[in-house]
């Protein structure tokens, strides 16, 4: 049987780059250069990445965090998934919105991405080349420009590489008020509900095509919720084949909490030969985002 050692990173570049919002352009820059030395530093196969922004300008040029990726020249395959923008999300309360109707700009959108150095297959036939989906677990009745009320989505894809793992790409809901030291306890009671509910309905997404088919699935991404969150632990008690891939330093991924929120998960655990799995703690992490990289090396069976 054909096995596949693959390097695997998750990292939420949201905090790090401000290149549309409220920077100066010398901080812009000094962002943008610490994540492209971070992701070149990194040498993952495939990179999850979330809160990708991107903007056109008044002559239709687009200026995008997908470019900053790109000058690595580590990844020939990448895909954007779109979940709020300008043209659909319009909204007064998002200042980043305001600024771009002021800036004259033709539309500013946030998503998440996959990076990838192997091709993307089909889900259905990964013998044939395809393209990742990005697929809605939340949907607001309306968007009121803060994070309580963000889309959330799973971009999901397959590798053209045997043994053609599926990989999704996850970025949770978190609340205004569910955390110290503002915490109000009704919207963290709501945050965990929240996010219960989409880690189900990703749970739902891919059950009878991929967990009960015992394909090899990798789930990453950042999670707002620590390992003992009960959607985490209904994720892994749903099937125990499906584990939490623990780094070796196990410890917080964001300055703000005191233990991680972003994962690695793999399913089946039959079918993983070895792994190993650390957060990236080094100054260069720190400058590029308030997230710190996940990274695992996986060999699949």
């Amino acid at each position: 049987m054909t096995s596949l050692d693959l390097r695997v990173a998750t990292l939420n570049i949201g905090g790090g780059e401000k290149t549309f919002d409220d920077f100066t352009e010398s901080t812009q820059a000094s962002r943008q250069k610490a994540l492209e030395l971070l992701i070149k530093q990194l040498e993952a196969d495939v990179l999850c990445l979330q809160e990708v922004t991107q903007h056109m300008d008044v002559d239709g040029q687009t200026h995008s965090l997908m470019d900053v990726i790109e000058r690595t020249d580590h990844y020939p395959h990448a895909f954007f998934g779109k979940i709020i923008s300008m043209e659909t999300h319009m909204q007064v309360k998002k200042d980043v919105m305001v600024k771009g109707i002021f800036s004259d700009w033709w539309n500013w959108s946030m998503g998440n991405s996959i990076h990838s150095s192997f091709p993307f297959a089909r889900l259905a036939d990964p013998t044939r080349s395809g393209m990742p989906r990005n697929i809605p677990i939340f949907q607001p009745l309306s968007y009121e420009g803060n994070r309580d009320t963000d889309p959330r989505y799973v971009l999901l894809t397959r590798l053209k590489e045997a043994p053609h793992p599926f990989i999704a790409n996850l970025h949770l809901t978190t609340l205004v008020g569910e955390r110290p030291p503002d915490m109000i306890p009704r919207k963290r009671e709501q945050a965990h509900l929240m996010r219960f509910q989409q880690i189900s309905r990703f749970l739902d997404l891919v059950h009878t095509h991929i967990l009960e088919k015992n394909e090899p699935l990798i789930v990453a991404g950042d999670f707002n919720a620590t390992e003992d969150e009960a959607g985490i632990r209904h994720l892994l008690d749903a099937h125990p084949e499906l584990m939490r891939l623990r780094p070796e330093n196990d410890g917080p991924t964001h300055p703000d909490l005191r233990r991680a929120v972003d994962h690695i998960f793999f399913f089946p655990r039959s079918r993983l030969v070895d792994y190993t799995c650390w957060i990236e703690t080094s100054d260069l992490s720190r400058r590029a985002s308030d997230h710190l990289p996940v990274v695992a090396e996986l060999q699949i069976r």
